[in-house]
């Protein structure tokens, strides 16, 4: 298909081979090269399905790891993953797209202690969650492939934007992996602006 992405490729081939050969899937992985943005932007409708349970925010990311792995099975981009989950989970709380990204880094830097993840893997989210993301000028906002880049990309756009037209308009004009950075931020744009 066209422009399945090389780690959705290699994941579908995986699981060709797997389900032929009978061997165990093997979701999760160290392979850094596993964050692309491919399972950020399918993410969404795993949201519906977690309010219905009300599970703790460690139950939740088990399911939201589960999810991201069928494709990218590194550890940062389901904490992407996540990080993007409690934003639409602080939209649906709240009035205020800023009191919701606020909300977000919080609870997001909350699980990464309580979790005792490590500072390697922080520091990928620095960016997003010791500083106000929507401050950076353009030129320093991403828009490539990976999964960082694009959650920082899009919730950039979401913040700094009014409407539907406009926030997805600026995510799409960034470039690089134009689409699948307009689908993210035509989520939560979706989401807010209706």
């Amino acid at each position: 298909a066209f422009d399945i992405g090389f780690t959705t490729h290699v994941s579908i081939d995986y699981l060709i081979k797997a389900l032929d050969q009978n061997l165990p899937l093997a979701n999760y992985s160290d392979d850094e090269m596993l964050n692309g943005n491919g399972s950020l932007m399918r993410i969404i409708p795993i949201y519906f399905y977690l309010i219905r349970e009300e599970g703790s925010l460690e139950d939740n990311f088990k399911t939201i790891y589960e999810v991201s792995a069928l494709t990218h099975g590194h550890i940062r981009a389901a904490y992407a993953c996540l990080a993007y989950m409690i934003l639409f989970d602080e939209l649906n709380n709240s009035n205020c797209k800023f009191a919701a990204y606020t909300k977000m880094q919080t609870r997001m830097l909350l699980f990464f202690n309580d979790q005792e993840v490590s500072k390697t893997e922080r520091k990928h989210f620095d960016r997003l969650l010791h500083f106000d993301i929507s401050k950076l000028p353009e030129s320093e906002v991403q828009s490539s492939g990976y999964v960082i880049h694009s959650l920082e990309a899009s919730i950039w756009c979401f913040l700094n934007h009014s409407n539907y037209k406009e926030t997805v308009l600026s995510a799409v004009n960034l470039g690089d992996d134009s689409d699948t950075t307009g689908a993210i931020t035509g989520g939560l744009a979706g989401f807010y602006y209706g």
